[in-house]
């Protein structure tokens, strides 16, 4: 089970959970892309130049379609939230691994320091919207971060999924305020982050 990749009309992420090997839910699966079959013809073609016959057309149409594949698998977008103040080196070792080869994320956008005012909290809101998870990074004074708690509590409203990721090993890293007391502080491994990009809690 993971959450519907499709978008509502105010521009924000579908809430609702979707099953089996479809990445939309009913009222969303217009927005699924229907694959081209360009790639595949235009594989078969340059397989028969390059190898003239049946066989160079079969594996031309194979490699056609494994760019269909490729361009099938979009990324899941992650806001960063993070204290700015002294957590600015995890969100870039974050930002590292969503280089990755293997990363299902990009990184969409992050905590900014500014002042928390109106314009603050709605420039925030807009960014936070346009992600489809928010990561929560978690350190040592992540607890007396008010921009981080303002975040969450517009993921909370917006209804944009979010978690908490423990910045340190050494188990100090310390939960935002508005974070739920249900919500968990998890071990930052590649695994794991790679399973709550795709909506493992």
């Amino acid at each position: 089970m993971s959450q519907c990749r499709g978008r509502r009309k105010d521009g924000a992420r579908c809430r609702k959970v979707v099953k089996g090997g479809s990445h939309y839910c009913a009222m969303h699966a217009d927005q699924e892309k229907k694959p081209s079959k360009l790639p595949i013809a235009l594989g078969m073609a340059a397989g028969h130049l390059v190898a003239p016959g049946l066989g160079g057309m079969i594996v031309g149409g194979l490699l056609g379609s494994v760019c269909i594949e490729e361009k099938k698998m979009s990324k899941t977008r992650v806001f960063v939230s993070f204290d700015y103040d002294h957590d600015s080196t995890l969100k870039e070792f974050l930002v590292g691994q969503a280089k990755l080869a293997d990363s299902p994320f990009d990184i969409a956008d992050h905590s900014i320091k500014a002042p928390i005012a109106g314009d603050w909290k709605a420039n925030a809101k807009t960014r936070i919207k346009r992600a489809d998870v928010v990561c929560v990074i978690c350190g040592h004074h992540t607890n007396t971060a008010t921009g981080v708690s303002a975040e969450i509590k517009i993921a909370q409203v917006e209804g944009t999924p979010y978690f908490l990721l423990s910045g340190y090993k050494d188990g100090t890293s310390k939960k935002p305020r508005a974070a739920k007391p249900s919500d968990k502080i998890y071990k930052w491994t590649w695994p794991n982050l790679k399973k709550l990009i795709g909506g493992a809690r």
